[in-house]
């Protein structure tokens, strides 16, 4: 899977950028380092936006609008996760 993240949308791409830098630098540091990213990597990175998106919950257990960006953005990960391993 590619480590700069060109199968996502550019602000998909732009928003994992900004959670992995906040939550976990030095994964990001890792994939940035071997341009891709590992199936072990992957999974790391789904638990990380999955942390963000529940972190995104209003008070009825909704998300917010920024909550429905990272879950967009999880589908859109899970998905290219997927195709990458079956």
């Amino acid at each position: 899977m590619d480590g700069r993240f060109n199968f996502l949308s550019t602000p998909h791409a732009d928003l994992i950028n900004d959670i992995l830098t906040r939550r976990s630098p030095t994964l990001l540091d890792r994939i940035r380092q071997a341009n891709a990213v590992s199936r072990s990597d992957a999974e790391e990175i789904m638990s990380v936006i999955s942390d963000e998106f529940t972190k995104n919950l209003d008070d009825d257990w909704e998300p917010t609008d920024y909550g429905r960006a990272v879950s967009a953005l999880l589908a859109q990960f899970n998905s290219a996760r997927v195709n990458e391993w079956p």
